[in-house]
């Protein structure tokens, strides 16, 4: 017995199985941490060039900063929500990032088929199977998983479907953990152009949008912002006064108003209210003359930012800004009194007016004649009274084209509109907001890698990794045939 322990090849045979035994518990250990590291910081690669899988600078740093629990709650089993598509997977990894960067934020998943008595904790939710719920202790936010997804639709019958999923879920993160929600009124009852895409984002953006009837409501001073969409007909002298009343404040100033003009001549009464504040209406578009600025047509085009203010606040500020069927705004002063008027986004110098008129049957308008020359698309005009040497001010937002207000316009990525009037609105508003969130455009699925990250790769999958693997095997091989 003595001399079989002493025998070379038993050991080596020792050696050789101790070294193996360990070598897998070591694998086993291994795999045990990196997957609880891999729960907190997990290993992917985003491929996408809009990294649509990860979360922007933005929102790891704000969430990063969050100094209260905030809760995810997923109404859905894990797995039926990851595999409900491509879509719910992007919406998927958006959601998991949340709990990865931050200790603050926790994700969970809960059937609300499983667990019906969730609905009675919401008692003023209509809620659904897919639907999340963020929440804290001060306050929740209700997510409907419809709004996660936009889809808007071009003339020529094209669908856009946008992830609004980090621009949604971020928004509700500050909204339940916000000290002060800014609060904007829709001024409805008037039946104005089409401004859905102006309040989504302005949802996206921690504004509480409600709506309020000019003819039975009142504006009442808990609005910061109120939104008027130029109404088919003309307002009435009672509710330009309120509209004025709203933004006096009693003297106190510090309201905003943003007005969305309509492809039709204000009324006489309307006129009058927007010329108190310096600005002028046209009665017509503006038309690009230069191709190389034009997309579809004319009426359809680039624009130039007038404010280097809002453009050096922009997160996007290389991307054009598009104008669609936008009306020329006229300043009728620059400084009056305690009114000011601002210029905030104008046309190339290559564009001409076109009145309505030119439309019509038998028009013969020449496009050939007109004069070329810049022409103002939103237009500030501010009232202000001084407070301690600091200005504190109310301001009338007039934006020429509705259809630059469009979700399609807003939530394009190539686009740098939804960028632009949300900084501009922050702006005039003095909200500090801790980041901005824009839609992520889900219709190509493209992965764009460079041609050195290629080269890394294949040197590291191709070369380095089944040179270690075969070397590792040739040594095995080796010490085994010498037991």
């Amino acid at each position: 017995m003595k001399n079989i322990f002493k025998m070379r090849r038993f050991k080596f045979g020792t050696l050789a199985t101790v070294i193996t035994a360990a070598f897998i518990v070591a694998v086993i250990l291994i795999n045990v941490i990196a997957g609880l590291l891999l729960e907190r910081f997990p290993l992917t690669i985003d491929l996408t060039s809009d990294q649509r899988f990860n979360l922007t600078q933005e929102s790891i740093d704000f969430v990063n900063e969050i100094t209260e629990d905030v809760k995810l709650t997923v109404l859905a089993e894990e797995t039926e929500f990851e595999s409900s598509g491509t879509y719910y997977k992007q919406i998927y990894e958006i959601l998991k990032a949340y709990d990865t960067h931050s200790s603050k934020v926790s994700l969970e998943f809960r059937s609300l088929k499983k667990n019906p008595g969730i609905a009675d904790e919401y008692p003023e939710e209509t809620l659904a199977e897919g639907d999340i719920i963020v929440s804290t202790s001060k306050r929740y936010k209700y997510v409907a998983s419809s709004s996660l997804i936009s889809v808007s639709q071009s003339t020529y019958g094209t669908q856009t479907y946008s992830s609004q999923a980090e621009q949604v879920i971020t928004s509700s993160i500050m909204y339940v953990t916000e000290s002060n929600v800014t609060k904007a009124a829709l001024i409805t009852g008037l039946e104005g152009v089409d401004v859905s895409g102006l309040t989504e984002l302005l949802k996206s953006n921690i504004y509480d949008v409600e709506e309020v009837d000019i003819f039975t409501g009142e504006l009442s001073d808990e609005y910061d912002v109120a939104i008027l969409p130029q109404p088919k007909t003309d307002l009435t002298t009672e509710q330009a006064e309120k509209l004025a009343a709203y933004l006096d404040n009693n003297g106190e100033f510090g309201k905003t108003l943003l007005f969305v003009a309509a492809d039709v001549t204000p009324g006489d009464v309307l006129k009058n209210f927007l010329a108190d504040w310096g600005i002028e209406m046209q009665s017509g578009f503006v038309y690009e003359t230069d191709s190389s600025q034009v997309l579809q047509s004319g009426y359809i085009h680039f624009t130039s930012v007038a404010d280097e203010t809002i453009n050096n606040e922009m997160s996007s500020s290389g991307l054009p800004i598009i104008s669609a069927y936008g009306v020329p705004i006229n300043t009728l002063f620059e400084t009056s009194g305690n009114r000011t008027t601002t210029v905030l986004l104008s046309s190339n110098e290559s564009t001409i007016f076109v009145p309505f008129d030119a439309f019509n049957e038998g028009s013969d308008f020449d496009f050939a004649a007109q004069e070329q020359k810049v022409q103002n698309l939103i237009v500030k005009g501010s009232k202000s009274r001084s407070v301690d040497n600091e200005a504190i001010t109310s301001n009338v937002i007039a934006f020429g084209s509705a259809q630059m207000l469009a979700q399609q316009a807003l939530t394009y990525g190539g686009y740098g509109n939804g960028d632009f009037v949300i900084t501009a609105v922050n702006q005039t508003c003095g909200k500090d907001t801790p980041v901005k969130i824009l839609p992520v455009d889900l219709s190509y699925d493209t992965i764009t890698i460079t041609e050195s990250e290629l080269q890394m790769y294949g040197i590291i999958f191709i070369g380095a990794i089944p040179v270690i693997v075969f070397v590792i095997g040739i040594v095995i091989f080796i010490r085994r045939r010498h037991l």
